[in-house]
C-alpha cells in the first residue's frame, strides 16, 4: 500500500500538471502540486525498486526492469527538480514529461500482460515467463513515447 496509493495519487496529481490553464492562471498552484509529486515519486520510485529486489514475479528480468527505470525515474524527478530551481523552464519540462512518462509507464504494463494471458494456450508461456518482458516493453514504449512528445512539442 505504500507503493499503491501514492502512486494513484501521483497519477492523478501529475496529470494535473499538464493542465495549461492551472500552469497559465494558477502557477502556485501548479508549483505546490509539483513539490507534492515530486515527494510521491521519490516514494514510489524507492519502493518499486524495493519491491523489484523482494518480490519480483519473473527474476531477473523483472527485477533489472525495474531498477533501471526506477533509477531513471528518480533521475529524471532530480533533473525535472534541479532545472525549475535553476529557472530552466524548458529543460524542467523535459525532464519531467520523461519522469512522469515511466511512472504512468506500469499502466501501460497491464494490458501487456493481459496479451501474455490472452495468448499464454498458444505460446505456453506462464506469468513467470513473461511478467519482466512485459515491464521492459510497456517503460520502453513510454520513454519513446515521451521523447516524440518532448521533440515534437519543444519551444523552437
Amino acid at each position: 500500500m505504500i507503493h499503491i496509493l501514492p502512486a494513484i495519487l501521483f497519477v492523478v496529481l501529475g496529470l494535473a500538471q499538464f493542465v495549461k490553464r492551472i500552469r497559465a492562471q494558477r502557477p502556485w498552484v501548479h508549483r505546490w502540486i509539483g513539490r507534492i509529486v515530486i515527494a510521491l515519486g521519490i516514494l514510489i520510485g524507492i519502493t518499486g525498486i524495493i519491491m523489484g529486489f523482494t518480490i519480483p514475479v519473473s527474476g531477473v528480468s523483472e527485477t533489472t526492469a525495474i531498477t533501471f527505470f526506477g533509477i531513471f525515474f528518480l533521475f529524471a524527478l532530480l533533473k525535472g527538480f534541479v532545472h525549475i530551481r535553476n529557472h530552466q523552464t524548458a529543460l524542467h519540462r523535459e525532464w519531467m514529461i520523461r519522469a512522469f512518462a515511466v511512472g504512468m509507464a506500469v499502466t501501460t504494463t497491464r494490458p501487456i500482460v493481459g496479451v501474455f494471458f490472452a495468448t499464454s494456450s498458444l505460446t505456453g508461456l506462464g506469468p513467470r515467463d513473461f511478467f519482466g518482458s512485459a515491464l521492459w516493453i510497456g517503460f520502453t514504449l513510454h520513454l519513446i513515447v515521451a521523447e516524440v512528445w518532448i521533440n515534437r512539442t519543444r519551444p523552437q
